[in-house]
């Protein structure tokens, strides 16, 4: 098996398309930001047969806060605590990130601050921490809302954004107490974006999982945050993967359709081809029960059907309904044959989710099986209308399979 030569596929910016490769999984790091996910995504595609479309750089845009109302009690039971950082510093640090003209000295900033705060005992940094976001201060940072390989944020766009993100790494649960605040007050995206983190990460019942998938559907629907979509918004759509919300993909397809808003389809074509792929039965279940979410993208809605793993009855059972069904048009037809199995997969830095990445040996036992089936729809009567874009799959994969049997030997 030979590695593949990358190459630019043409086409929608939802819908990934062109020749699949055969060759070794082999991560190749793609900077998907600008127009695709406003300059907040390092993201990778794991070439397995074909490669991903990528988009050109853009600057996040900074985001402003609003009032919110956070309690600057420290807890009464321990002493109190003299430092070198106190509620002024804060401000001080405001007024220096407001007066910085690089980045470089907008980091020095945050982290001589990070570094004080964090060297206190929890109740009194998380004091200065509310007490800041109490008096509505803000200040911009000059970098972007960029995500580290823990979920945590390597930049804040800013001060705001910088604090709600380093309290949940001095005190979780009063960071997950803080963000129900925020989440009912700020009109802040990239603060709802950390602050829906901070408390999926504390609070994994089934209650707070409806209240975030609640929150979320309501920062979908904000048409302002949608115009001037920044990247913590863009990056908040991991929480529909965390909570497994398929119920949102009715929301998720609207955002998808919407051309003049690229970075937005695009954020909602992955979380929708993210959870086809973790949540496959449930997804492609509702999309083929509501043919209309995917009207004006039927060609991208067969990317998510060529998820669907054969040696699953009940995927074999909906991708069968799927192929057989009359509205199919030739079109998607010749979309989904030019890449089933599909298990091409973007990885990226979260909020939430990891990424996780099939072993070699699972993705010959997908190709051996349907390779299989495709055999037997052949013999199949039903299938006669598909002869064509089965033969064309069963050349592919029959490759596939004799280069995986030849490789083991």
């Amino acid at each position: 098996m030979h590695a593949p030569t990358p190459s630019v596929a043409k086409g929608p910016i939802a819908a990934i398309v062109g020749g699949f490769m055969p060759g070794p999984r082999r991560p190749i790091l793609l900077g998907l930001s600008g127009a695709a996910l406003a300059g907040s995504l390092l993201i990778a595609m794991v070439l397995v047969r074909q490669p991903a479309r990528d988009h050109g750089p853009r600057k996040a845009e900074e985001t402003n806060s609003s009032s919110t109302q956070i309690s600057a009690t420290p807890t009464a039971s321990r002493p109190a605590h003299s430092s070198r950082v106190d509620a002024g510093q804060l401000s001080r640090a405001a007024a220096a990130l407001k007066a910085s003209q690089t980045p470089e000295q907008s980091l020095r900033v945050l982290a001589d601050l990070r570094a004080a705060l964090t060297q206190l005992p929890q109740d009194v940094a998380i004091a200065l921490i509310r007490s800041f976001l109490e008096e509505n201060s803000d200040a911009a940072t000059r970098l972007s809302f960029q995500i580290s390989s823990n979920g945590s944020l390597a930049e804040a766009p800013t001060l705001r954004v910088f604090l709600l993100d380093l309290a949940a790494q001095i005190d979780p649960g009063a960071a997950a107490d803080d963000a129900r605040t925020i989440l009912s007050a700020s009109a802040s995206a990239d603060e709802w974006a950390v602050s829906l983190r901070n408390l999926a990460r504390f609070d994994s019942s089934p209650e707070t999982s409806a209240f975030l998938k609640g929150k979320l559907a309501a920062m979908l629907q904000n048409a302002a945050w949608r115009q001037s979509a920044s990247a913590g918004f863009l990056e908040a759509f991991d929480v529909a993967v965390h909570t497994h919300a398929t119920e949102l993909a009715p929301a998720l397809a609207g955002l998808l359709r919407q051309a003049e808003n690229r970075a937005v389809a695009h954020a909602a074509f992955l979380t929708l081809d993210r959870l086809a792929i973790q949540d496959t039965t449930e997804l492609l279940n509702r999309l083929q029960e509501e043919p209309e979410l995917m009207a004006g993208r039927e060609q991208t809605r067969a990317n998510f059907f060529a998820r669907a793993d054969l040696r699953d009855p009940e995927q074999r059972t909906l991708l069968e309904t799927y192929l057989l069904d009359p509205r199919r048009t030739p079109a998607e037809l010749q979309t989904f044959a030019g890449l089933f199995p599909n298990a091409n997969l973007m990885v990226s830095n979260n909020l939430l989710t990891r990424p996780e990445t099939p072993a070699r040996g699972e993705l010959i036992a997908r190709d051996r099986e349907a390779l299989a089936t495709i055999d037997a729809w052949l013999e199949d009567a039903r299938f006669e209308r598909l002869r064509p874009q089965l033969d064309a799959m069963k050349q592919r994969l029959a490759g596939f399979v004799q280069q995986a049997s030849a490789a083991a030997r």
